[in-house]
């Protein structure tokens, strides 16, 4: 028994002498968590961005391309790994899902691969340096002529400075309006043809740049949610008071879903349209000037600003519209164009010195068809 136990003994001596002579296999490693979560927004790199959004979704914009993305895709996140793929991809190598690190890190988002990735695109993509832009804001462009827009024709939903340059020789501006769901481009026209007051109650009126005179610029900053639009040019030709819409200037514009798309920007005051006046300083400061407009309603407002002719008032103004003839007593210069009841956009403008009138010329179904401006909503300013 005692032989047993001996016996017993060594072989027990034995086998832990075995097992700590062999390196003890290391833990299972798992991604550390980042103390912040993935951030979303605009990230700008070396000629290229990135835009992460909430849903999942990413869209990649080369320098050529700022507003329409050169591709898109899906990523997710773990820890401190992100997988994305782009099955639109036309390379086959970029179609896959690839994972890599990411580290942001005081306003800069980096990645670095954990495998090797066979899309070359996608490495060099990942191997730049990104800074997250806070004031990121999609910009157009559109060129206004005689009667014409040079202008996109897709966007994607959120947030846009559209910038007004009129390169004729007429005043023109340049108003978006949402189609109401279920109505075509080719049925807001034939309306169009007939009165405009039943053409306009077919659209939403989401905002635009106020008119401006020959070879002047203006921008607006607007919130355009996805559907089907159209951009056209109210103004009439002073020399046979034919809208120019009716002349060739309307286009169509679709507008894209988007997540988490452009940043609404900030503005040095603002300025409440109500029926039928506008709520704003007497006196307003030279130079660039960010105006946020917020309508109030209960019917669609603009705020167009006209910069009087020396030695004219408000009521030469008022007699010009009337019908009184001869040269305008006013010069526009931008503002913002009409906008449905509780929507906000921004006027962009820079100002002289001068005593200015903000006006709003759009028709009121309540009152068959009267301007605004004959209610009430006209008001004289200075800039100093």
């Amino acid at each position: 028994m005692k032989r047993i136990v001996l016996s017993l003994l060594v072989v027990l001596i034995l086998a832990l002498t075995a097992c700590a002579g062999q390196p003890t296999p290391p833990p299972t490693q798992t991604p550390s968590t980042p103390t912040e979560p993935f951030p979303t927004g605009r990230f700008n790199g070396n000629g290229q961005s990135i835009q992460y959004s909430p849903d999942g979704t990413f869209e990649f914009y080369t320098a050529a391309s700022k507003i329409i993305p050169t591709f898109t895709g899906k990523y997710t996140v773990d820890g401190n790994l992100i997988t994305s793929e782009n099955p639109g991809e036309n390379d086959p190598k970029c179609q896959g899902k690839a994972t890599y690190q990411w580290l942001f890190d005081n306003g800069v988002l980096t990645f670095s691969p954990t495998a090797d990735d066979p899309c070359k695109g996608r490495r060099e993509a990942n191997a730049d340096t990104y800074v997250y832009d806070a004031a990121y804001l999609p910009e157009i462009t559109i060129n206004a002529g005689d009667f014409s827009y040079l202008a996109p024709v897709k966007l994607r939903a959120g947030w846009v400075k559209v910038n007004l340059k009129n390169t004729g020789n007429e005043p023109h501006h340049v108003q978006f309006m949402r189609l109401n769901d279920g109505v075509t481009v080719s049925q807001f026209e034939d309306a169009l043809k007939h009165a405009e007051g039943p053409a306009l109650a077919m659209t939403r009126q989401m905002g635009g740049v106020g008119a401006i005179a020959p070879g002047m610029e203006s921008s607006a900053v607007i919130n355009l949610p996805a559907g089907e639009y159209v951009i056209l040019c109210l103004v009439p030709s002073p020399s046979d008071g034919v809208a120019h819409h009716a002349k060739g200037m309307i286009r169509s514009l679709t507008v894209d879903p988007a997540n988490g798309h452009g940043n609404e920007p900030s503005a040095n005051l603002t300025i409440h349209l109500k029926d039928f006046v506008f709520d704003m300083p007497d006196t307003l400061p030279a130079g660039p000037l960010s105006i946020q407009v917020i309508n109030d309603g209960p019917e669609p407002h603009e705020l167009n600003i006209l910069q009087l002719a020396e030695g004219k008032t408000m009521n030469d103004v008022i007699q010009f519209l009337n019908g009184a003839g001869g040269p305008p007593p006013f010069v526009p210069v931008g503002g913002m164009n009409g906008l449905d009841i509780g929507l906000t956009g921004y006027a962009e403008i820079n100002l002289d010195p001068g005593t200015y009138i903000v006006i709003c010329n759009i028709p009121s179904p309540k009152t068959e068809g009267r301007p605004h401006f004959s209610l009430g909503m006209i008001k004289e300013f200075r800039v100093q």
